[in-house]
């Protein structure tokens, strides 16, 4: 028999809600992650490298023509300290097809580069319109660092989601292909739930039970914000219970509200 129901997916985001504050708040985190800081970060990182920090300098070395250049200029870059010593920024000129071009190289090979000056004569390759000084090793500023901060908004924004987002998960999917069953009242009582964004959440623990198959009984609770049910039911009172397919010990009452709503066909299978 199918059991499918139609549920909106406006259920699964209030059954989230539903769990707390923590879980809405990932929700928050992953989407400010994914949609603001991960794209200001790519801006700002792409903004700040230079055009030879972005070659790719396996394609040259691999596919280069070698060329003479000459020394220009020799720039230590101060804002960068690895270890006390600071990389260079070596500018160098080369003719290529009959015009001069200027290009930069940037590398902490520092004992390579010690005894080059301004007018030194130098190897280097090129590679569609990109070059690299052979026998240096390029260095590039790590801009990954920049990352950290919206990798570590996602990872506990994923954290938070996923503490709410499965118990929703489970109850979502017995809302959609629960068996419906005849399950009797053992007991009642209010409880204060989870802080939501709306404050403490005011709910009404329902335990119960229904018979399997073989006529064994299988014990189970649900929590419903239907304050009414503790004036209309009582103990050993009826109600309509979902329960999993596969697995009998997860159950969970059927929201009236929701059921109203979605129309659902609540005969018993």
């Amino acid at each position: 028999m199918n059991n499918k129901r139609q549920v909106d997916f406006g259920v699964l985001l209030n059954l989230l809600k539903g769990k707390g504050r923590l879980p809405v708040i990932g929700l928050i985190f992953v989407c400010v992650s994914v949609f603001i800081i991960f794209p200001i970060t790519f801006t700002i990182s792409a903004t700040l490298k230079q055009p030879y920090e972005k070659y790719n300098f396996n394609d040259i070395n691999k596919n280069g023509t070698e060329k003479d250049a000459k020394i220009t200029f020799i720039k230590s870059v101060n804002n960068v300290n690895i270890n006390g010593e600071h990389p260079r920024i070596v500018s160098y000129e080369y003719e290529n097809n009959g015009q001069q071009v200027s290009d930069k190289f940037e590398t902490f090979d520092l004992e390579k580069i010690t005894n080059l000056t301004i007018g030194t004569k130098v190897k280097i390759l090129t590679y569609q319109g990109q070059s690299t000084i052979k026998g240096l090793s390029p260095f590039a500023f790590p801009f990954y660092l920049f990352y950290i901060l919206p990798m570590v908004f996602l990872i506990l924004g994923g954290v938070f989601l996923l503490i709410g987002l499965l118990p929703a998960l489970k109850l979502f999917n017995l809302y959609k292909s629960g068996i419906i069953k005849e399950a009797y009242v053992v007991s009642m009582s209010p409880r204060t739930g989870l802080f939501s964004l709306s404050g403490f959440q005011q709910n009404v623990l329902v335990s119960y039970f229904f018979y399997d198959e073989f006529g064994g009984k299988v014990f189970g609770e649900s929590l419903t914000n239907d304050f009414l049910i503790l004036s209309e039911k009582k103990a050993g009172d009826p109600i309509k219970i979902f329960v999993s397919e596969t697995d009998e010990t997860i159950s969970c009452m059927v929201p009236k509200l929701e059921a109203m709503k979605n129309k659902w066909d609540l005969q018993l299978n």
